[in-house]
C-alpha cells in the first residue's frame, strides 16, 4: 500500500476517509504507544479514583459535616487522580501528533516505537504547560457568568468559540517546533476562516468516539449490574461495593480511551490539511527537494 501523505489539501469527506485510513495502516503502532504512555496515567487514575472518589461522595452525603469543614472532601489521593487523568489526555494528545509528524517526515514510513519515546517527554512538558495556561483562560472566562443573562451567553458560545480554537493546540505544539507561546497564535491563525469546518471535523470524530463510549459503559453498567443506582446514591451502598463500582468504571475507560484515537487523528488529519491550505509547507518542502532525490516521493505528482 502506497505510504499516505498527509500535507495535502482536503474537503470534508477526504478528512475522514484518509483518517480511516490512516489508522487503518497504523493502528499497530499507534495502540502500542497508547499503552505505553497513556494507559499507566489511566490505570493510576482508575485505581487511585476507586477510594478516593467514592470516598468524595460518601462525604457530599454528610451536609452537616462538610458545613463545618468544607475541604475534608477534596483528599490528596482525589487531587492525585484527577492531574493523572488530564496527564492521560495530554500524554495521548503528544503520542499520537509525535508519530504522525514522524511518518510524515519518514514520507510515510511508520518511526520506531523508540524514536517516539525518544521525543515524547519534552513534548509532554510543553503541551502540558499550555495545558494549564488553557485551563486558567476557561476559569477566567467562566468569570463573565456573574453578568446576568448575557454574561451567562457569553460564556456559552464563548467556550464553544475557543474549544473549537484550542483543538489545534496541541498538534501545534507537537508537529511544530514553536517558542513558547507561540503555539496559541498558530493556533488561531490555521483556524482563522476555517472555524466552522473545524467545528464539523471536531463534532463528527467526536460523535463516532461518543458512540463507542457509550456502548462500552452500557455493557460495563450491565455486567456491573445496578451500579448506576449505586452512583446516584452512594450512601445507601456498601462502601466496598462503591468502590468497586469507581474501579469498575476507571477500568472501563481504559477501553473506551482507545477509540478516542479516532478523534486525534482526525484532528491531526485536519491539522495537517490547514497547515497545506495556509502556508503550503509541503508543497514548499517538495520543491526544495525536488531533483535531491532526498524527497519522500520523488515522483511528485501535481495537486494543486
Amino acid at each position: 500500500m502506497e505510504p499516505l501523505r498527509l500535507r495535502k489539501i482536503r474537503d470534508f469527506g477526504a478528512t475522514i476517509s484518509d483518517t480511516i485510513l490512516y489508522i487503518k495502516i497504523h493502528w499497530k503502532p499507534l495502540l502500542t504507544l497508547y499503552g505505553l504512555f497513556v494507559a499507566p496515567f489511566l490505570l493510576v487514575a482508575a485505581l487511585l479514583g476507586a477510594n478516593s472518589f467514592a470516598g468524595f461522595f460518601a462525604r457530599l452525603d454528610d451536609l452537616e459535616s462538610i458545613s463545618d469543614s468544607p475541604w475534608q472532601v477534596l483528599t490528596p489521593g482525589f487531587f492525585i487522580a484527577i492531574i493523572m487523568y488530564l496527564l492521560s489526555a495530554v500524554a495521548y494528545s503528544t503520542v499520537v501528533y509525535l508519530y504522525m509528524r514522524q511518518t510524515e517526515e519518514r514520507g510515510g514510513q511508520a518511526p520506531a516505537i523508540q524514536e517516539t519515546g525518544a521525543r515524547f517527554l519534552p513534548k509532554l512538558l510543553s503541551n502540558s504547560g499550555y495545558m494549564i495556561i488553557a485551563f486558567f483562560l476557561m476559569m477566567a472566562m467562566a468569570l463573565l457568568a456573574i453578568i446576568p443573562i448575557l454574561g451567562i451567553l457569553v460564556v456559552i458560545f464563548g467556550f464553544i468559540w475557543l474549544a473549537v480554537n484550542l483543538s489545534l493546540l496541541f498538534p501545534a505544539n507537537t508537529v511544530e517546533d514553536n517558542t513558547f507561546p507561540a503555539s496559541f497564535g498558530r493556533m488561531f491563525r490555521l483556524v482563522r476562516d476555517r472555524w466552522w469546518y473545524t467545528f464539523g471535523v471536531v463534532i463528527i470524530f467526536g460523535m463516532i468516539f461518543y458512540f463507542f463510549s457509550t456502548v462500552i459503559s452500557l455493557v460495563s453498567s450491565l455486567v456491573f449490574g445496578l451500579s448506576s443506582v449505586n452512583f446516584l446514591r452512594p450512601a445507601n451502598a456498601a462502601e466496598t461495593f462503591t468502590k468497586k463500582y469507581f474501579l469498575v468504571m476507571g477500568l472501563t475507560s481504559l477501553i473506551q480511551q482507545v477509540f478516542y484515537l479516532v478523534v486525534h487523528v482526525g484532528v491531526g488529519v485536519h491539522y495537517f490539511s490547514l497547515r497545506e491550505e495556509k502556508d503550503g509547507s509541503g508543497l514548499e518542502d517538495r520543491i526544495e527537494q525536488l531533483g535531491t532525490g532526498k524527497g519522500p516521493h520523488s515522483d511528485i505528482e501535481e495537486q494543486y
